[in-house]
């Protein structure tokens, strides 16, 4: 029997988990470079010669917030009579409800309020029990914290003048981005997504619909049975089951400015509950992505890289626990030259990720942020990495992960308005 002592074993380890982490990173820089090329093609979509009646949804559970952002939907330049308003509000703070309710008094022909005493199916629950009194042809869909432009609802409506397109999803922006580095974290890698996968979903017709700032065509919505309510991203459930039934999605470049996370429990709690969510509608409609004949080759790698794209962490949290056990464990020595070679080599492998960071960065004109990145990479990263594989193994292991609303900072300037 050969004798391996803990230093070779763990450095065999670090070398093994080069491989998979190689994959990967080579899958980041190819997708990357395919964005490079899909992202030429900007197609202009022209307006629309009858606007479809168009009914806003704002789903919000204890968010002043949400004043903010029906405020914004009642200047859109869309014309009166084809859109509606509804407050769907599951607040239990009596002072929101009444600051919502207020906007149906004022509006009675534009706004209704809804409100339940309970939270069953949390945010698609709400929006299902709202679906009962909505009225439109088109369904657009607000967080309570995102700021509408008043243009929104005349470009998000002229893709559904093809009768096959169930989804037009937009751009997220940010008002927040630069409170600190969880901030700044959260928006980078919603940026990334946006920025290098959407274009390539729009190419292959596999868009997400994101939950909010984007719009659904209520006969496809009811074609695949609504929402999911046992679904924590139940925008990424409905999207699935919308491809399988061969409607076209479009993603449109136009961004909406909303909040990502200030606190850190907020950030960890939000990207579990996507981790978890995604993979379970992987995990959910396997056999029907994998091997259906509703998708086409394309259509099953996006879904599959979008859906399972979190079991990296396992990968990266292994190279690190190895690479650090291995790095204390070793005899040792001054830092050569080679050593440099080495460390530049490994995070070449491990630099697809990064590299599509960087070229997120010039195509938004946002480069002299490239130190930002690359600290938040480094720092925040890897506790994601952490949280994330806790959250993908309970997700494969099919164990529950409790909803979990994401607190809105802007909700107390909205108190100390309305209280002065």
């Amino acid at each position: 029997m050969v004798n391996t002592n803990p230093y070779d074993f763990t450095l065999f380890a670090y070398n093994l988990t080069l491989i998979p982490m190689l994959f990967f990173s080579i899958l980041f820089l190819i997708l990357t470079l395919v964005n490079l090329l899909v992202d030429r093609e900007h197609r202009n979509y022209k307006k629309p010669k009858q606007f479809p009646f168009i009914t806003v949804q704002i789903p919000t559970f204890n968010d002043p917030i949400a004043v903010r952002c029906v405020e914004r939907c009642i200047k859109f330049d869309y014309p009166s009579d084809k859109y509606e308003i509804i407050i769907v509000d599951d607040s239990t703070n009596i002072e929101t409800q009444c600051m919502l309710k207020k906007f149906s008094e004022d509006y009675p022909n534009l706004i209704k309020y809804i409100h339940r005493n309970n939270r069953e199916g949390f945010k698609p629950g709400a929006l299902k029990n709202a679906m009962r009194i909505t009225k439109g042809e088109i369904i657009v869909i607000f967080d309570s914290d995102w700021i509408p432009r008043k243009n929104f609802l005349r470009k998000i409506v002229r893709p559904f003048a093809d009768p096959k397109v169930a989804i037009v999803q937009t751009r997220q922006g940010f008002y927040n981005k630069n409170v600190n580095i969880i901030t700044r974290f959260a928006s980078y890698l919603l940026t990334i997504y946006y920025t290098i996968i959407m274009p390539i979903n729009n190419r292959v017709n596999c868009v997400f619909f994101c939950g909010t700032s984007g719009a659904i065509r209520r006969s496809a919505f009811v074609d695949v049975g609504g929402w999911n309510i046992n679904s924590v991203t139940e925008d990424s459930d409905l999207s699935v089951r919308i491809l399988m039934k061969g409607y076209k999605t479009v993603y449109l470049d136009y961004a909406t400015p909303s909040e990502v996370p200030e606190t850190f429990e907020a950030f960890i709690k939000q990207q579990m509950r996507w981790c978890y969510g995604n993979a379970r509608v992987f995990f959910d409609n396997a056999w029907k992505i994998l091997f259906g004949k509703e998708l086409n080759l394309r259509q099953k790698f996006m879904i599959v890289f979008i859906t399972l794209a979190n079991s990296s962490t396992f990968v990266v949290l292994a190279m690190t626990l190895f690479g650090l056990a291995g790095w204390f464990l070793g005899e040792p020595k001054l830092f050569t030259f080679g050593d440099l070679l080495i460390i530049l080599y490994r995070f070449m492998i491990a630099g697809g990720f990064a590299f599509a960071g960087i070229v997120t960065l010039l195509k938004r004109k946002q480069l002299n942020e490239l130190f930002y990145f690359i600290f938040s990479v480094l720092t925040m990263g890897m506790i994601l990495c952490v949280v994330n594989a806790i959250a993908f193994y309970k997700s494969f292991m099919n164990q529950k992960l409790s909803w979990f609303c994401t607190p809105k900072t802007a909700n107390s300037e909205i108190l100390k308005n309305d209280s002065s």
